[in-house]
């Protein structure tokens, strides 16, 4: 369960949900618990399937009651189905659980704000009724409605007021979506469609005549509190500033900029833009510290008056790419992971994955050391002869790990693979030894003999060949070429067929090559009919050798 909690949370990290679902559905079937339900909850989310992230977070909180970030997983899920009324009552009964807890208390901000904006403009939150996990099954089973889904337009409009209920003012002046509010809402709203002859199955509207609009009325205006003069006054003189400093900026007048907009930061302090302006100065002047701090503070003011948590996430993010510049990739990482919690942005998103690779690659460079590669075989190897196979393979795999190019320790993993009977994986190491080191004599010796243990003759046959290139007077391929010659005449003669052994030679590339040449199968088709033609084929060198491979193989047998 918690290697694939691991796996889950790794794949969380690098923004692969649908993977991390799969690897925390696996620890859920092994073993349930709050966490497992919280993290899956919380990876549908960023995929926006919303009601599956409900239900988990609701099996959360009936696993672990008292829990703070249950009830946060289910606002934030709420809060995605547009249900913002139920989503403020969920991340209030979390802070009664866990008083502060953070993901909780700006839960609550973002959903109170999304609730105001929701019930503003005299709509009262019409949009909510599209929010229905079922509403195009709804719309599907209405006669009156079902004709409309044919229409891509209308299609298009429904999917945005499921997003986003609160764009229902926009799309009032099209019956139909009027037409389906009233029969998720239980009422018969009149709408021109529903007096007349329709829209013809889903056709587009027609557009209804034009009417002259009311001159508008002018609207009284608004007395100031001296205060609010005062911000405004302050606002019009630190914007004058912030446009001579973006002017310094362009033209690399760094120093210019930085004066300017530090006079914006003093006409008002709690501006985060002006902070964030001032750290993008800094961090091309390459002052990463003072970049930093600038955005911290930035934060830190923007924090107290609830700004824009876009505008936060920029901080967020320049403060990421001023520790990457630095080389602090731990600090950088958790900087980009901190600009993501507060806004999703695909450049960020991306720039992460890339430090997170980054990252992994230079600890791996780190950890080369030939000298302790060595150290590690050498200790793998006195392991082998005393038996100890699995603690060889763990100082065999620590000699890869610190010198990655070095082919022996391939060998030797093959061998210890060979005596723990793991006869792929063996052949898997002997054939990356090779691979890296064409010439190294003990790899091709391994590789023939797990081929001939496999009854691969004819692959065994080539590993001892390709030894005997590299040394003519190896006994040792010598008498491992005779012994497979031997096996393969006298499995041939017994005329007994191991079907095993055969299929996998079938699913031998090479041995599909040689059976697929049109030439060849010709050639075996006489043969059969013909034997004597058998021995006039076996004069031609090419064709031997491919016949030989057949045999050896076990795919042909010649009596």
């Amino acid at each position: 369960m918690e290697a694939e909690k691991a796996l889950g949370n790794e794949q969380f990290k690098a923004g692969n949900y649908p993977k991390a679902i799969e690897h925390f559905t696996k620890a859920i079937a092994l073993e349930p618990n709050n966490v497992l339900y919280s993290n899956r909850s919380a990876c549908y989310c960023g995929l926006k399937q919303y009601q599956e992230a409900l239900d988990d977070a609701q099996k959360c909180i009936e696993l672990k009651s008292d829990w703070g970030k249950g009830y946060g997983r289910k606002g934030a899920a709420l809060h995605g189905l547009g249900r913002f009324d139920q989503a403020i009552a969920a991340y209030e009964k979390g802070l009664d659980v866990e008083p502060g807890l953070a993901m909780l208390t700006k839960g609550l901000e973002d959903a109170k704000r999304e609730s105001e904006r929701n019930n503003s403009g005299g709509l009262g939150g019409l949009g909510n009724v599209f929010s229905s996990p079922d509403l195009f099954a709804k719309i599907a089973s209405s006669p009156q409605t079902a004709g409309f889904m044919a229409d891509p337009t209308f299609m298009a409009k429904i999917q945005e007021l499921q997003r986003s209920p609160d764009s229902i003012s926009k799309h009032l002046s099209d019956p139909r979506i009027m037409q389906v509010m009233g029969m998720l809402m239980g009422v018969n709203i009149q709408t021109p469609d529903s007096m007349g002859d329709g829209f013809g199955g889903g056709a587009a509207p027609s557009d209804p005549p034009k009417k002259k609009e009311p001159e508008p009325e002018p609207e009284p205006e608004v007395e100031l509190t001296e205060e609010e003069k005062a911000r405004k006054e302050k606002k019009k003189v630190a914007d004058a500033h912030k446009a001579k400093g973006n002017d310094a900026y362009k033209s690399k007048q760094f120093e210019e900029a930085v004066k300017h907009y530090d006079a914006a930061i003093a006409e008002l302090p709690d501006e985060i833009t002006y902070y964030n302006n001032l750290a993008a100065v800094y961090f091309e002047m390459k002052k990463y510290d003072e970049c930093i701090a600038k955005c911290k503070k930035g934060i830190e003011e923007g924090r107290a008056i609830k700004a824009d948590f876009k505008i936060v996430a920029k901080s967020f993010a320049r403060i990421g790419n001023a520790y990457k510049a630095m080389e602090m990739y731990d600090e950088a990482i958790k900087a980009y992971e901190d600009s993501l919690m507060e806004d999703r942005v695909e450049d960020v998103e991306k720039r992460l994955k890339n430090l997170q690779k980054e990252k992994k690659k230079r600890a791996a460079e780190a950890y080369i050391s030939p000298e302790k590669a060595e150290e590690a075989r050498q200790e793998g190897n006195e392991l082998f002869k005393n038996g100890k196979y699995v603690e060889a393979l763990a100082k065999y795999e620590e000699a890869m790990k610190r010198n990655p190019k070095d082919h022996v320790p391939y060998s030797n993993r093959a061998a210890c693979y060979q005596k723990l009977m793991e006869w792929q994986l063996a052949l898997k190491d002997a054939d990356t030894c090779v691979s890296m080191e064409p010439t190294f004599v003990k790899g091709w010796s391994r590789k023939a003999g797990v081929h001939y243990y496999l009854k691969e003759y004819h692959k065994a046959m080539d590993a001892y060949n390709a030894l005997l290139k590299l040394e003519p007077d190896n006994a040792e391929a010598k008498q491992g070429l005779d012994s497979v010659i031997a096996m393969v005449n006298a499995q041939s003669q017994s005329g007994e067929v191991d079907a095993e052994r055969q299929q996998r030679a079938m699913q031998d590339p090479e041995i599909q090559a040689i059976l697929g040449d049109p030439q060849m199968r010709s050639i075996l088709n006489e043969m059969q009919s013909d034997p004597k033609k058998a021995q006039a084929a076996m004069n031609d060198p090419t064709i031997s050798a491919k016949l030989q491979k057949l045999i050896a193989a076990g795919v042909l047998q010649v009596r």
